[in-house]
């Protein structure tokens, strides 16, 4: 299953989780903001929301990028 480590008042996790739901994709959130540092910080992302496939960390950017090729 797909984890979204979120925060409050992001407009980015919020787009992310839209764009998920609206693709029938199931996924955890995780609104933890210690949790999310932890994982930004072992994966490198200095943004919210970070995505967990398979024990692999995306940014938001990266699952947008993604999008967009398989358009």
């Amino acid at each position: 299953m797909i984890k979204v480590y979120s925060k409050e008042n992001c407009s980015n996790c919020n787009e992310l989780k839209n764009i998920l739901t609206n693709k029938g994709i199931e996924f955890e959130e995780i609104k933890k903001e210690k949790e999310l540092m932890i994982v930004g910080s072992k994966a490198r992302i200095l943004s919210a929301p970070i995505l967990e496939i398979n024990e692999k960390y995306y940014s938001f950017i990266d699952f947008k990028n993604f999008l967009d090729i398989l358009k």
